[in-house]
């Protein structure tokens, strides 16, 4: 017999779905759970901001992810999205144990519900900021997919337990989810990792900004152009790198940078744009001569954004920041203040 012995499982049994059928199904749900989840980690761990996702201004992961929308609680919307993922293959794994299966195939489909929820909530928000996420886009595919199919098997009871008395015979593993969401927005929100010190999780070095002009002044000299859009989130976040806190454009780093706004109503620079095969936003280009010069060539390119160690590797610019300078001019006076002490020993 395909159900244990447990009231909740004698009581609801399957309409016409035999056991194969119903494995065949879970089978393809988990194949769905597994490529959402793998979407997921990647949406919250990957490298988003090197532009893998970030097509143009309209199409663009980054701006949509990194928006105000993008978090639920002060969590990132993709950490839920890891999460819904391993409860649903969970609750797979059980059902293919044939372990309270009408339990868990109501729990499934009260699950998926709560999944296009979530579709909805990111398709607003893509309607407000007016950029299309397309891995998010992928998502909502799979999760629509996803609840298509567990329709079709919910369908299949004779006789839908009540909700009730599904909470009840899961009652364990409901707190457990509950609990574990709770936990991961408690240590988002107030976690510290590397010496955040505004909440959430800041990972050592990777945010850290150029303080030091004179590393921006270089990669002008070495004939670094930047090409963009203002639009675009991946470019906003190479920004920030230039950008000193309380600071505006023209006070940082950032001023020195050489900017081609790719989506500015100034045709100049669309053209321009075009001319260099501009396709995916940020791209820096390490021209030969001037960007402006009539007879040039590209020497080396990258697509997306770069942290200082990939700048000072491509533009043959050294990066010190200004504690570096600061403790070399600290050496200095002490090496000077000690040169005049011996003068003044060896003249008395």
């Amino acid at each position: 017999m395909l159900y244990n012995n447990s009231a909740l499982v004698t009581h609801f049994s399957m309409a016409t779905l035999n056991k194969r059928t119903l494995v065949q199904y879970m089978q393809i749900i988990g194949a769905l759970g597994v490529i959402n989840l793998l979407l997921s980690l990647y949406m919250a761990f990957g490298d988003i901001e090197s532009g893998t996702c970030d097509i143009n201004a309209t199409l663009s992961c980054t701006s949509v992810i990194k928006s105000e929308y993008g978090k639920i609680f002060g969590v990132p919307v993709s950490y839920y999205g890891i999460t819904w993922n391993v409860v649903l293959l969970y609750c797979i794994w059980r059902i293919y144990l044939e372990d309270k299966v009408p339990a868990f195939v109501t729990t499934i489909f009260v699950w998926c519900s709560i999944g296009i929820g979530f579709v909805f909530y990111f398709i607003a928000a893509e309607l407000i900021i007016g950029k299309i996420c397309p891995f998010c886009t992928l998502v909502h595919i799979i999760n629509v997919a996803l609840m298509y199919l567990v329709f079709q098997v919910y369908c299949q009871l004779k006789s839908p337990p009540p909700l009730f008395l599904v909470a009840n015979s899961l009652k364990s593993f409901i707190v457990t989810v509950v609990i574990a969401h709770l936990m991961i927005i408690v240590f988002v929100n107030g976690g510290r990792v590397g010496g955040g010190t505004n909440g959430g999780i800041t990972i050592s070095g990777v945010n850290k900004k150029i303080t030091n002009e004179s590393f921006s002044q270089c990669l002008t000299r070495m004939n670094m152009v930047m090409f963009g859009s203002s639009s675009c989130g991946a470019c906003m976040n190479q920004k920030k790198l230039f950008m000193l806190p309380g600071k505006d454009e023209t006070e940082s780093p950032w001023h020195y940078i050489n900017f081609i706004e790719c989506q500015d109503s100034d045709r100049n620079f669309k053209e321009e744009c075009e001319k260099w095969g501009i396709k995916r936003y940020p791209t820096w280009h390490k021209f030969e001569n001037d960007y402006r010069s009539s007879e040039n060539k590209i020497l080396e390119t990258h697509s997306g954004v770069m942290g200082i160690s990939e700048l000072s590797k491509m533009s043959g610019c050294e990066y010190k920041d200004d504690q570096s300078n600061e403790n070399n001019n600290n050496n200095n006076n002490n090496n000077n203040n000690d040169n005049e002490r011996d003068k003044i020993i060896n003249r008395n």
